[in-house]
């Protein structure tokens, strides 16, 4: 009798389970959009800063680029493609 009891609470825990994943809402990472890692946030998109751009942003983005270009330039190039 208890063994029953116990088949019966797995198979009512595994269909509930299965009902929470079929009902909840599809997140896959087609469009994208919320900058966060993929899976369940539930939090939506981050919130875009308001307002001008800041002053110091042109010059932040020169040196990105110059960073990053130096940083490609040091990297060995691979052969075995």
């Amino acid at each position: 009798m208890v063994f029953l009891i116990f088949v019966f609470a797995i198979g009512f825990g595994f269909v509930a389970l299965a009902l929470v994943r079929l009902t909840a809402p599809d997140e896959s990472d087609e469009g994208g959009g919320d900058d966060g890692p993929p899976g369940r946030g539930g939090r939506g998109p981050r919130p875009r800063p308001r307002g001008p751009e800041p002053t110091w942003w042109p010059d932040f983005e020169r040196d990105f680029r110059a960073y990053v270009k130096a940083r490609d330039a040091r990297r060995p190039v691979s052969l075995s493609s």
